[in-house]
């Protein structure tokens, strides 16, 4: 079956020859085909520029931790395609990939649909015939044409909005949110994490429609918040029902990942309620404690640290160089970036520049990667002289070996940059 596995998902990711096509038509051909699974369970719809992906898994840990059967369809993955579709810690079957594929293969290429769309709707095939509970589903890009934009949900989920992919979504804050505001449906519950003042009008207005609207910053209180390298500690205020949790420890470094836990305990707390199952403090906690999401400050090794982060856009990018700057001082710091195409490199760069004691360029395994010629050039604009090398392997094994005892480095760029890097270091065949 290993040789069948490998064959269906290069053909799989062959689709992305279709490149990125918005709108719903395949989609919807494809789940009619399909007998619409996705209108046969629960589903929370979560979209947003920053923070959909850690918002989801932590909102699917504690609902499993609550003894429900819960689907999480993410994007994208970062070693293993299987990571994207997943039932209460265990990766979708690869046979079940290989059939669907058998299955559908004729009708997927007829239509010309896009590598996702044809995972959305085997998501949403597994999770109707796994019978789950419950499925929480990631948007990929926007909201309004997203292939997951033809679920009916229960409750809808804006992270935090900000600049990227302006292209297919518009070049200002209010066109983005707009796009993303879509996915908030007649008879949902509409969950708003912590906005810019720009943005914030266009979702109280779309409000209106939902059944019913919990704001961040009118619902929880976040305390005593602290970062450290690998956790983050605080303590959380929950103004609804007049509940105080102190000295929450959470697994992931980064203030802005407090926020994304709370707003995935609002929901949680949200559902627990409606479906009449007792919330447990002590299952919470423990969610948080043990959570783990690859990619986001992820350190990878001790002395010297090396950390590794999924951010590729200007507000990912800011946010966790508020991190890098709490920990340590300049002398120590080494960056290694890689970036694609479609980024403001320039923002990116005025934001890095004199952020760090080296800096190694590179780029992303990917057919929209950043030439390093174009990200050394906008360097060297500040001055910095930043070394580069194409290959990103050969760039993090030279980064690595110039690395003294007490020095920090952070791979950041892009999901597939980190993808590859966390390869090398499991030094695992993923097609096992």
């Amino acid at each position: 079956m290993k040789k069948q596995y490998s064959n269906t998902i290069s053909e799989l990711y062959d689709l992305q020859k279709f490149s990125i096509k918005m709108g719903l038509e395949n989609i919807s051909s494809l789940c009619k085909d399909l007998g619409n699974p996705q209108d046969s369970y629960p589903i929370i719809h979560i979209a947003g520029t920053n923070g959909k992906g850690s918002i989801s898994i932590i909102l699917y840990e504690i609902l499993a931790a609550h003894g429900l059967r819960v689907g999480l369809y993410t994007s994208p993955h970062l070693m293993d395609f299987r990571e994207r579709i997943r039932i209460n810690h265990k990766f979708i079957d690869k046979k079940y990939i290989i059939d669907f594929w058998n299955r559908m293969n004729y009708k997927v290429h007829q239509l010309k649909a896009t590598f996702f769309d044809t995972t959305t709707a085997l998501a949403f095939e597994y999770f109707g015939k796994s019978g789950v509970d419950i499925a929480v589903i990631e948007t990929g890009l926007g909201g309004r044409l997203d292939s997951t934009n033809i679920v009916k949900p229960v409750a809808s989920v804006i992270t935090p909005i900000a600049i990227d992919h302006i292209k297919q979504l518009g070049k200002n804050l209010k066109s983005i949110a707009n796009e993303k505001a879509v996915i908030v449906k007649k008879g949902s519950t509409f969950f708003c994490a912590r906005q810019k003042k720009t943005v914030k009008d266009i979702f109280r207005n779309i409000a209106s429609v939902a059944d019913s609207f919990y704001e961040f910053s009118e619902s929880v209180n976040i305390q005593k918040n602290e970062s450290f390298p690998t956790y983050s500690q605080f303590d959380c205020r929950d103004k609804i029902r007049n509940i105080k949790m102190e000295k929450l420890r959470l697994n992931l470094a980064g203030k802005f990942q407090i926020d994304n836990a709370c707003l995935a305990y609002l929901v949680s707390r949200w559902y627990l309620d409606r479906s009449r199952i007792s919330f447990s403090e002590e299952r919470f906690r423990d969610v948080l404690s043990r959570i783990q999401w690859n990619g986001r400050l992820q350190l990878v090794s001790k002395q010297p640290d090396v950390y590794l982060d999924v951010s590729h856009n200007y507000s990912g990018f800011k946010e966790t160089l508020s991190f890098i700057s709490g920990i340590g001082d300049l002398s120590n710091r080494f960056l290694l970036i890689g970036l694609l195409d479609d980024k403001e490199y320039k923002l990116i760069v005025r934001l890095l520049a004199k952020n760090f004691r080296q800096i190694i360029l590179t780029e992303p395994a990917h057919e929209r990667a950043l030439p390093v010629s174009v990200l050394s050039g906008e360097f060297l604009r500040y001055g910095i002289e930043a070394s580069a090398e194409k290959s990103l392997i050969l760039a993090y094994k030279c980064a690595i070996k110039n690395l003294g005892k007490n020095d920090r480095l952070y791979v950041m760029g892009s999901h597939f940059l980190i993808g590859e890097i966390l390869k090398v270091i499991n030094k695992k065949d993923l097609t096992q």
